[in-house]
């Protein structure tokens, strides 16, 4: 057999091949277009099916995110890394809801909340339809912590009732774990330096930097306490959950606007933002995601 001849053969193979494997093979690559299910026909669904049953449902949320960083700064975090995991395994991306838990954000306007028991409900009720149609394998990449209890219920609901697994693995999940925070700044958690950055990284053209301004933070008696404690009890750590991030109705003191000046919460300087900073974190997310699905698909023929 000539040369020639052996390279027409194996370009007709390759063809069949992704043919026959559908968006899998053809999208799955460093190269592949991420697979958003709005944007696919029912015939474009049927075809995936034929090749996978994963499918990845970000969470975020539609919340103050401080003066320079514009309220879907957290859909747009689970949404964007969401659509780079699915360029790199072929996996589609299945959005439901842009808003989330986040009612301690309400003192400054524009935020929207959901309950939790209403989000759950509505995630459920996706997954019933999705299992439906054959997908079997749901993973949801949060990117907003308001929704781990949410999240944490509804894969505990599904991997109970429905002929499906779900996992979690987005930020705060066991996929995610092992992740660096900034150095020099140990409270920079919402709206601070590492999530200014990761907007420039994803988009840039939402953040206006030249209004970030580093908050007054006012942590109340209690947490303060707390805070003292925890170098010799690191065990009391949960406990800063029942003090922070919480209604203002609570009267705890943990809202944002009881915590923070402008919305922001950290104590270090959100113009220290840099697109290079924001793009380790989204690598980082990504890498892990899509570890951990490419060791699913192996494991699970």
């Amino acid at each position: 057999m000539s040369k020639i001849l052996r390279r027409q053969l194996l370009g007709i193979f390759l063809i069949s091949l992704a043919l026959v494997s559908g968006p899998a093979l053809l999208t799955g690559g460093p190269e592949g277009k991420p697979l958003v299910l709005q944007e696919m026909s029912w015939i474009d669904v049927r075809d995936y099916l034929n090749t996978s049953d994963m499918v990845i449902i970000p969470l975020g949320s539609t919340e103050q995110h401080g003066p320079q960083l514009p309220l879907g700064s957290d859909w747009y975090e689970t949404f964007d890394i969401s659509k780079m995991i699915s360029a790199r395994t072929g996996v589609v991306v299945a959005p439901v809801v842009m808003a989330g838990y986040s009612v301690y954000h309400s003192g400054f306007p524009g935020t929207l909340s959901l309950k939790p028991e209403t989000m759950e409900q509505v995630l459920y009720e996706t997954a019933e339809m999705l299992v439906k149609y054959g997908f079997k394998r749901i993973m949801f990449f949060n990117s907003h912590g308001g929704n781990s209890g949410v999240e944490t219920a509804v894969v505990r609901r599904i991997n109970q009732s429905l002929e499906a697994i779900a996992v979690a693995i987005g930020e705060g999940s066991p996929v995610q774990a092992g992740g660096e925070r900034l150095a020099g700044v140990w409270f920079d958690e919402h709206a601070g330096i590492e999530e200014t950055s990761m907007l420039l990284r994803l988009e840039p053209e939402l953040v206006h930097i030249e209004r970030a301004e580093k908050p007054v933070i006012q942590f109340s008696p209690k947490v303060q306490e707390l805070l003292g404690l925890l170098e010799r009890y690191p065990q009391l750590g949960p406990v800063l959950g029942g003090l922070l991030a919480v209604p203002e109705e609570t009267k705890k003191g943990g809202s944002s606007r009881d915590i923070s000046s402008n919305g922001i919460w950290s104590l270090g300087d959100p113009k220290a933002a840099t697109r290079e900073i924001g793009d380790k974190i989204v690598t980082r997310q990504t890498e892990n995601a899509v570890k951990f699905i490419q060791a699913w698909k192996q494991a699970v023929k």
